[in-house]
C-alpha cells in the first residue's frame, strides 16, 4: 500500500491527466506476471482509434500483433513516484521499471520535503536520472520533485487535448540518387497507410540532435572557448584525419549522426500536453538543461513548432545485410514501432538482434509469398 504522501501525488496525477484527456490509471501493471512485473503508480493512455483509422495497418503488423494492440491503446505517459525518502538503487529501479514500460513518456517525482530530514533525493535524483540516460539511452525521461508537479500544473492555462496530423494520404516514395527497387516495395504497402489519418513523413529525421546542437551551441556562447571546449562541446571538429586546422561545426549534422527513416507516420501530441512541458521546463530553471526536449520547446527550437510522435517507422529493405540491420536499429531508438518491409529471410536478423540487444518494438513484414 503506497504511503500517504505517495497517495496524494498519485492522486493528483489521476486527476490532473483525466484533465489533459487521458485514459489515466493507478497502480497498472502491463506485463504478464510469470515473472517479476512492477506495478506503476500512474499511466496515462492515449486511445488512438478514437483519433485515427488504424485498421488498415494492421496487416502489416501480422507477424506482431501485440505490437499493434500497445499501438491503439497507447502508453503514453507512466509514472513512478517517491513520496518520502528512498534510497538511490530504489530510484534506479524506478527509471528501469519505467524504461521497461514501452511509455512514449517517463516521469519519475519525488517529495524531498518528506525525505527525513536529509532533504537530498532530489538533488541525488537529478543525477541518477542523468547516470541512467547516459547508459540507456534518453527515452523521454523527466525527473521532478513535487513542487515542480504543483507549479506545473497550477500554471498550465490549456486543455485543448486536439491531436493534429496533416496529410492523410501514403504520398511518393522519395529517394535519393536514382533508387527505384524501395519505390516498388513502397507501392506493395502503400494500400495500407492510406487513410490512416496520420501524418506520413518521408526520409524523416529524428529533432533530437538538432536541440541537442542548439543547446551546445548556446552553452559555447556562454563559456570561454577554446579548442578543447569547443570539441567537448561539439562545436569543431576534424574533416580529415590528418587536419591541423578545426573545422567550426555550423549545422547539427556537422556535430551528429542524424538518421534517416525511410517512412514514418505519426502525430502531433496533444496541445494541452505540450503547453504542460513548457510549464514544467519553467518550473525546473536551469535544470531544465537535462532535458533536450523541455529546452526545445522553451526556446520554440523544435521542429515545426510542435511535438512530433513518430509512432511506426517503415525502413524498406531489398538486400539482406549490414545496411538491413542498421534500419532495425535506426527504427528502435527514433520511433514507438517499426516495421522491416523485406525479404522473409530477414527474420533471422530481427531475431538476433531481439536477443542480443533487447529490440522488441520492430516487426517485419514480408513481401514474399
Amino acid at each position: 500500500m503506497p504511503k500517504e504522501a505517495t497517495c496524494t501525488i498519485q492522486n493528483n496525477l489521476l486527476e490532473f491527466g483525466k484533465k489533459l484527456g487521458f485514459i489515466a490509471v493507478t497502480e497498472e501493471r502491463v506485463h504478464q506476471r510469470s515473472v517479476y512485473a512492477p506495478i506503476y503508480d500512474v499511466v496515462w493512455y492515449l486511445d488512438l482509434e478514437k483519433h485515427f483509422n488504424l485498421s488498415g495497418l494492421e496487416e502489416l503488423f501480422v507477424n506482431d500483433p501485440k505490437l499493434f494492440k500497445r499501438i491503439s491503446k497507447l502508453p503514453f505517459a507512466g509514472f513512478e513516484i517517491e513520496g518520502s525518502s528512498t534510497t538511490s538503487k530504489n530510484q534506479i529501479s524506478n527509471f528501469a521499471n519505467l524504461y521497461s514500460g514501452n511509455f512514449l513518456f517517463n516521469f519519475v517525482v519525488v517529495n524531498n520535503c518528506e525525505a527525513n530530514g536529509e532533504n537530498d533525493t532530489y538533488r541525488r535524483g537529478v543525477k541518477i536520472k542523468n547516470y541512467f540516460a547516459e547508459n540507456s539511452g534518453d527515452r523521454n525521461v523527466f525527473f521532478l520533485d513535487n513542487v515542480h508537479l504543483l507549479e506545473s500544473m497550477k500554471n498550465l492555462k490549456c486543455y485543448d487535448a486536439k491531436i493534429e496530423a496533416f496529410g492523410n494520404h501514403s504520398g511518393d516514395r522519395q529517394t535519393f540518387g536514382g533508387e527505384k527497387v524501395s519505390v516498388e516495395m513502397y507501392e506493395q504497402i502503400r494500400q495500407y497507410l492510406e487513410d490512416t489519418g496520420l501524418t506520413i513523413a518521408q526520409n524523416y529525421s529524428p529533432y533530437l540532435p538538432k536541440i541537442q546542437f542548439a543547446m551546445l551551441k548556446e552553452a559555447r556562447c556562454q563559456s570561454v572557448q577554446n579548442g578543447f571546449a569547443d570539441f567537448f562541446l561539439r562545436q569543431a571538429f576534424y574533416r580529415e584525419p590528418l587536419d591541423q586546422e578545426a573545422q567550426r561545426a555550423m549545422t547539427a549534422t556537422s556535430s551528429f549522426y542524424i538518421p534517416r527513416l525511410d517512412v514514418v507516420l505519426g502525430f502531433n501530441a496533444p496541445k494541452c500536453f505540450v503547453e504542460w512541458l513548457k510549464t514544467i521546463a519553467v518550473a525546473l530553471k536551469n535544470d531544465c538543461a537535462h532535458y533536450p526536449i523541455l529546452y526545445g520547446l522553451a526556446n520554440k527550437k523544435v521542429i515545426d513548432k510542435s511535438l512530433f510522435i513518430a509512432l511506426i517507422s517503415i525502413e524498406i529493405e531489398s538486400s539482406i545485410n549490414k545496411h538491413l540491420n542498421g534500419g532495425i536499429y535506426n527504427m528502435s531508438k527514433n520511433s514507438y514501432a517499426g516495421i522491416l518491409v523485406t525479404k522473409e529471410s530477414a527474420k533471422s536478423h530481427l531475431e538476433f538482434f531481439k536477443g542480443e540487444l533487447g529490440i522488441k518494438n520492430i516487426t517485419t513484414y514480408s513481401l514474399e509469398g
